[in-house]
């Protein structure tokens, strides 16, 4: 098994960005109790405040899938993601030596 980090990239309504901050902070309590986190950051672009990225780490893609498609996530997720311009965009990269 390896350690990936999940970004995560999501461009919100400027008249939502503190319900996002709100939905964020709401996910990484919850995800704090999953099986494989291991931390999570947030971060917004400095030319563009409106852009949030999350960086988070798992012990391995298997528990960020689980956590991916877990009832808690999805339904924490589909409300950030009725906050958002666009689709948000997801990519895991793998630790290596």
């Amino acid at each position: 098994m390896a350690m990936v980090k999940v970004l995560q990239e999501r461009v919100v309504r400027r008249d939502d960005a503190d319900k996002l901050m709100q939905g964020l902070q709401d996910l990484r309590a919850a995800a704090l109790g999953q099986p494989g986190y291991v931390t999570g950051e947030t971060w917004f672009k400095g030319s563009d405040p409106l852009t949030a990225v999350v960086v988070a780490t798992w012990v391995s893609e298997e528990h960020w899938k689980a956590w991916e498609t877990s009832e808690a996530r999805v339904a924490l997720n589909d409300f950030i993601t009725g906050l958002l311009l666009e689709e948000p965009r997801v990519s895991v990269y793998r630790m290596t030596l």
